[in-house]
């Protein structure tokens, strides 16, 4: 049995790296700034941290974080790893990340600290049960299979009342999208509320099936107070959601967990306020470990960022987070990675040869409320323009009216 999770960090310090490591594991386990006679041998033997590895990197004269230091003339660069005995924060991931990325941040010997990853053993992952949906369940809960699923995301982001977003619901799912969600800035709001919301659009998703046989999962925001997630979820179900969605970092990883394990339908996990722990290279935590940790947490489908997309990420991390949702991650299924940011039908391309794959959620937003034709006329163009790539095509040579007009308001198509 594996006692030790390992975590590997980047550091900088204008201090010894050895010294500076040895105090991080001291630090987030038994010791304190000063000795105590009650840590003992036995009791650092058990519960505390030890250095596993060095790795020497390069020196540098920028000071990345702010520090009251003194001795700035060299920092000395390295990457580390500490191994932690899981016993001391065990099924937790709360204390997990208190431990793992906690008051390391407030240390002064660092002018830069990043949790690159955490290496979870065996033993430690048979704790938690993971996703109950992900990637299988949520084509399951759909019926779509051997492609992508395609999905859109309620534009304008709030404002709306819970009759015009059924409104929008029902258009794109008679065009014939798999998902469609809450944008993330809108939950439980005093003119839109959960309750009225899921009973409007799972009326309007009803008919669409009822006409069509289309089946739609509709993700509803139900982020809120710990105490009050479970029961939204409830009246989200009662009223037949097929699925629900959760901000993760705001909501809390802990609150994930416990809506995972009590959930009816698969949840679509939003990674917005996370991003502030992971854009910098220098402090925080990396998206690929904020997407292993929502995996973990129960996350079914987790934003990753979008190829090609206006948010921030180079294409090769957003592909690390979608590694984290679809590696072997011992007992924990797969969860459905999901590229979003700035998507619509010219994206498709450079989303399908990069990830090189059909596991993944392809979600627009402006890409198809945008569109001149509307909600309608946005899906239309992305399934035509899955059809004109299935059959070896350009998008451009495709005769669906609603793709054209898509390349004319969008712009240059991207392979």
């Amino acid at each position: 049995m594996s006692k030790y999770l390992n975590v590997k960090y980047y550091i900088e310090t204008p201090e010894s790296i050895k010294k500076t490591a040895d105090l991080i594991a001291k630090m987030q386990s038994t010791g304190t700034w000063a000795g105590v006679k009650q840590e003992t041998k036995k009791l650092v033997k058990k519960f505390g941290a030890k250095v596993k590895d060095i790795r020497i990197l390069k020196q540098t004269k920028k000071i990345h974080l702010p520090t009251r230091a003194k001795n700035k003339n060299k920092i000395n660069c390295a990457e580390i790893i500490i191994s932690y005995p899981w016993e001391n924060f065990g099924k937790n991931i709360a204390m997990l990340i208190s431990t793992v990325a906690g008051e390391i941040y407030d240390l002064s010997e660092l002018t830069a600290i990043k949790v690159i990853d955490i290496l979870f053993p065996y033993d430690y992952l048979k704790l938690f049960k993971g996703p109950k949906f992900g990637l299988s369940g949520s084509r399951d809960t759909v019926k779509a299979y051997n492609r992508p699923l395609f999905g859109a995301i309620t534009k304008p982001c709030v404002g709306l009342s819970a009759k015009e977003i059924a409104k929008l619901a029902y258009e794109v799912s008679f065009a014939g999208i798999d998902f469609i969600k809450d944008d993330e800035l809108l939950a439980d709001a005093s003119y839109n509320s959960i309750t009225d919301r899921t009973r409007e659009v799972s009326k309007a998703l009803k008919s669409v099936y009822e006409k069509t046989g289309k089946i739609t999962m509709y993700a509803f925001n139900i982020t809120d107070n710990p105490d009050k997630v479970l029961k939204l979820h409830d009246i989200a179900v009662k009223n037949g959601a097929r699925a629900i969605m959760f901000n993760v970092l705001t909501g809390g990883f802990n609150t994930l967990n416990m809506l995972a394990e009590h959930t009816k339908v698969p949840i679509h996990c939003h990674r917005d306020f996370a991003v502030s722990t992971f854009r910098s290279p220098y402090i925080g935590i990396t998206s690929y470990v904020f997407t292993k940790l929502t995996r973990l947490a129960g996350g079914d489908q987790i934003q990753c960022g979008g190829i090609s997309g206006y948010l921030y990420e180079e294409d090769d991390e957003v592909l690390k987070s979608f590694d984290a949702c679809l590696e072997n991650f011992g007992n924990i299924k797969q969860s459905l990675p999901v590229s979003s940011g700035g998507m619509w039908a010219g994206k498709l391309p450079v989303n399908l040869r990069k990830i090189k794959h059909n596991d993944f959620l392809f979600l627009s937003g402006g890409g198809v409320f945008g569109h001149p034709a509307g909600g309608f006329g946005g899906v239309k163009s992305i399934l035509s323009a899955y059809e004109a790539i299935k059959n070896g095509k350009k998008l451009e040579e495709s005769n669906c009216p609603y793709l054209k007009k898509a390349i004319q308001k969008f712009g240059k198509v991207e392979y």
